[in-house]
């Protein structure tokens, strides 16, 4: 057994053990995670059941959670915003390992897109406090550098039958032809797809494409699509907008009681002509539970 194998199989096998990995042991399942990332698209398309997670913010333990709950489903996509703004000291440090861990586990089942925070190497977002805990934990800025390799090779958007799915926004006018051929570090992509907001939130960051009803409905029809699901705005977050077609959804205890409350999954296990056709999930009190979306 190689020792990326070695790693690989503890970490499944027990989530906690990422807490136990040293400098050389991170960097080896770095390096095989590139190789996966590498192949992925900017614009992935799938098939399948698939639930989607929002931003986990260093919230090690609903990751675990959502892992042994939804892991039987085809897919887990996950919309970016690991790291920051953890509730538990080193979380986004155990947090981001693990998922890449289980992506070098299961490269087509577990999807990682990119969050704005994971684009700091290209537009810089505030708070960005995960290179400060590397150097902390690991006394390394040169392992934090790996991590940013890392983060450049991470997709965009994913696209599921019915269902677009990406951190923040999308890109006006775009079909799926045009989706097809953008390079995952494409300044305008990452601008518009990380850091925008629908006109309807109170969050003003100063970035970004905010985007209208008008807007959105316009660019589901051009990709033959229902629904957007996103994450990175707390203000809409558990809220349905735009006509029922679009959904905010974090998954970081951080934020359960901002908008209308709750630490979320979406899951997709038909085709959906509304954010009503999805089953919603609660994980706030520390047990799954039906969660009731509320139009604005």
């Amino acid at each position: 057994m190689t020792e990326i194998d070695n790693i690989t199989n503890r970490v499944f096998n027990d989530p906690d053990f990422v807490a136990c990995l040293n400098e050389k042991e991170i960097e080896i399942c770095l390096d095989k995670v590139k190789h996966f990332l590498e192949r992925e698209k900017t614009f992935i398309e799938l098939n399948g059941k698939v639930v989607f997670v929002g931003d986990t913010h260093g919230d090690f333990i609903t990751t675990k959670a959502i892992f042994k709950k939804f892991f039987n489903y085809d897919y887990l996509v996950f919309l970016g915003d690991y790291i920051d703004r953890e509730p538990v000291k080193w979380g986004a440090i155990y947090n981001i390992i693990f998922l890449l861990i289980m992506k070098c586990c299961y490269p087509k089942k577990i999807i990682l897109l990119k969050g704005n925070h994971e684009c700091n190497y290209a537009i810089p977002c505030y708070p960005y406090e995960f290179e400060r805990e590397i150097i902390q934990r690991f006394d390394s800025s040169d392992l934090h550098q790996r991590f940013i390799e890392v983060f450049s090779l991470m997709p965009l958007m994913v696209l599921s039958n019915s269902v677009f799915a990406a951190h923040g926004g999308f890109l006006k006018g775009y079909d799926l032809e045009s989706l097809r051929k953008i390079d995952k570090n494409d300044l305008r992509a990452i601008t518009s797809v990380v850091w925008s907001d629908p006109v309807v939130s109170l969050v003003f960051r100063g970035i970004g494409d905010r985007f209208t009803e008008e807007d959105l409905i316009c660019f589901l029809n051009e990709i033959n699509a229902k629904v957007f699901i996103k994450g990175h705005d707390y203000n809409t977050l558990g809220f349905s907008i735009y006509g029922d077609r679009c959904l905010t959804i974090f998954s970081s205890s951080q934020y359960k009681d901002m908008g209308n409350g709750g630490v979320l999954v979406a899951i997709k296990d038909k085709d959906v002509s509304c954010v009503s056709d999805l089953n919603i999930k609660d994980y706030s009190i520390g047990k799954w539970v039906d969660y009731k979306i509320f139009q604005r």
